[in-house]
């Protein structure tokens, strides 16, 4: 599947996955803490980010497959 993406979509592939990436390393770098009342905390928000990325990095793979 990634043989036939075409430039444009490989670079912004590349840096979705860059991005996910150095999400998951500040993740593992947060400590933990016990759930407050004053919100979700940063290793939730951080979570909700990485699975933004990775949607976004599957849809940006079908899109592509759907242009060839």
């Amino acid at each position: 599947m990634y043989g036939s993406l075409r430039y444009p979509s490989f670079t912004r592939l590349l840096a979705l996955n860059n991005q996910v990436h150095d999400l998951e390393n500040r993740l593992l770098a947060e400590p933990v803490r016990l759930p407050s009342l004053a919100g979700p905390g940063r290793v939730a928000e951080l979570q909700d980010e990485i699975d933004r990325g990775t949607r976004a990095t599957l849809a940006l793979c079908w899109l592509a497959d759907l242009d060839r």
